[in-house]
C-alpha cells in the first residue's frame, strides 16, 4: 500500500474550482427550471418544499426526518446552523430552479396611457399644497381604476 500524498491546492485555484461549480449547477439546473415554470403554483410550492428539505439533509448532513423536523419549526425555533441551512437552500432554489434571482438589473419600463398621463397632468395643474395629500390619493385611485379595466 503506497502512502497517499497530499495535494495542496492555493487560494485562488480553490475560488476558480468554486466558481466553475457554480457556473456548471447553474447549466445542469436550467432542465429543472424549464419544468418548474410549466407548474401549477401548487407543485411549485411542493417543489420549493423539497428542494430545500434535500438540501437541508446535505448542508447538515442530516436524516430526513431531522430535516423534515428543522423545517416545520419557525425561524426563532431553529438553531443559527439550522436557519442558515434553510435560507440559503431557499436561496439557491431561487437561484437554480425559479431563477427570481436571474435578473438582467435593468428595471421594467413604466407604461402610462394616453388617460393615465392627462389625470397626471389635470392633477397637477390644480395643484393646491394644502390639499396635496387628499390630491394624491384622489389620482391614486384613479390611475387604480384605469389599471383595473
Amino acid at each position: 500500500m503506497t502512502k497517499a500524498k497530499t495535494v495542496v491546492v492555493t487560494f485562488q485555484q480553490f475560488a476558480r474550482g468554486i466558481g466553475a461549480s457554480d457556473r456548471i449547477t447553474l447549466e445542469a439546473s436550467l432542465a429543472w427550471h424549464k419544468e418548474y415554470v410549466g407548474l401549477s403554483a401548487e407543485k411549485q410550492s411542493e417543489w420549493r418544499h423539497d428542494w430545500v428539505l434535500n438540501y437541508v439533509i446535505g448542508k447538515l448532513d442530516c436524516t430526513p426526518k431531522q430535516a423534515e423536523d428543522i423545517c416545520a419549526k419557525t425561524r426563532v425555533q431553529r438553531t443559527a446552523n439550522q436557519e442558515k441551512a434553510v435560507n440559503c437552500g431557499s436561496k439557491r432554489f431561487a437561484e437554480h430552479i425559479s431563477r427570481t434571482m436571474s435578473r438582467s438589473g435593468r428595471k421594467v419600463a413604466v407604461k402610462f396611457t394616453r388617460e393615465q398621463v392627462q389625470a397626471c397632468d389635470n392633477a397637477l395643474a390644480s395643484f393646491k399644497a394644502d390639499k396635496l395629500s387628499a390630491q394624491i390619493k384622489m389620482l391614486r385611485a384613479y390611475l387604480a381604476s384605469l389599471e383595473a379595466k
